[in-house]
């Protein structure tokens, strides 16, 4: 089964670029009927597979869409995944859940030419479905606060969050300032 879920990942990379001619209709299956879009002439697109009756191509492509048409428009990385907020780098190093506790490890690499201040406290959040929100510790973990953190320099926190009940689907949110309209990081925590 983990051989399916690596195959079905990988498929999309190894396809073959190329450009529409014409405008084209997008369908959900081989056949005219069920259409859901179409595709202007010189959409770029990746070349999957031909299906078996030859008429139609299996593609993949990438597109945008407007941020207020999704429910959730948060894209949550993976653990071992960095991302920069206003030039403030964050790498989750890990993630481990232990009943109603959760730790996590990041390092955080100023990239800025000023100095950066890291509070745990108010630049972390941690959110779990059921509108579980993990609460600070502030008695446990290490390094999580820091003054003047100079550019291209970082340190490693560890950081503790309690919650009421064992977080699933938990999500950590990162920021650079408490300031409205920060940049926001999101991180999938695996539990």
């Amino acid at each position: 089964m983990t051989y399916f879920w690596l195959l079905l990942f990988l498929v999309p990379c190894f396809g073959q670029n190329t450009q529409t001619t014409k405008s084209v209709n997008l369908t959900t299956s081989p056949n005219i009927k069920s259409k859901i879009g179409s595709l202007n002439p010189g959409a770029t697109i990746k070349k999957l597979k031909l299906d078996p009756s030859g008429k139609f191509v299996k593609v993949t492509f990438e597109a945008y869409v407007s941020v207020d048409a999704l429910k959730d428009p948060t894209v949550s990385l993976l653990v071992g995944s960095s991302q920069i907020a206003d030039d403030v780098k964050y790498k989750l190093i890990s993630a481990k859940q232990s009943g109603n506790r959760v730790n996590i490890k990041v390092q955080i690499t100023n990239q800025r030419a000023k100095p950066f201040d890291f509070m745990a406290m108010t630049l972390f959040k941690i959110y779990a479905s059921g509108e579980n929100v993990g609460e600070f510790n502030p008695f446990e973990g290490n390094n999580t606060v820091s003054f003047g953190l100079k550019k291209e320099k970082h340190l490693t926190a560890n950081i503790v969050f309690d919650f009421k009940k064992p977080p699933k689907d938990a999500e950590l949110s990162c920021m650079s300032t408490t300031k409205e309209g920060a940049e926001k990081v999101y991180f999938q925590l695996g539990f």
